[in-house]
């Protein structure tokens, strides 16, 4: 691809039920970006999804979760699982979480130790020293001993 090209950038439509997905390819990365509540009856969809681009093994596979209000403890199991494969196939993973819907189970259930997470696209592009330091879970907060 040109480096001056526009990356491919294809959504997928999906039945109603579940929420919306684009897939966004370039050279050095692609960004599967989720829009809507993720519940366990989404795993084996999104497992589909996220293995057949871990398949195409691009540099760096991103799982955007910007804009889902929920997420269950499952996708986030799946999500954690799919990071490990993707490890084994020396392709760089990460999920995108900006907010306390999904940054606050990962680190109730432990897997923010083994699902890297950054809090915004652009990180993706720090060097690997600086997406571990993002990637640790926020500490809490001191007035509500809660992490924000």
């Amino acid at each position: 691809m040109h480096s001056n090209a526009s990356p491919l950038s294809l959504t997928v439509l999906c039945p109603a039920r579940r929420p919306a997905t684009t897939l966004t390819r370039t050279p050095k990365s692609t960004v599967v970006t989720l829009a809507g509540d993720l519940d366990a009856a989404d795993v084996p969809w999104l497992r589909r999804i996220v293995s057949g681009e871990l398949g195409l093994r691009p540099a760096t596979l991103l799982v955007d979760l910007t804009e889902v209000p929920f997420c269950s403890a499952r996708v986030l199991k799946s999500l954690a699982d799919q990071a490990d494969d993707a490890r084994g196939r020396g392709v760089g993973f990460a999920a995108v979480a900006p907010h306390r819907a999904v940054l606050r189970p990962l680190a109730l259930l432990g897997l923010n130790r083994v699902l890297p997470v950054v809090h915004h696209l652009d990180e993706a592009a720090l060097p690997a020293r600086t997406r571990r330091r993002a990637s640790r879970p926020l500490p809490a907060r001191p007035e509500t001993g809660m992490a924000p």
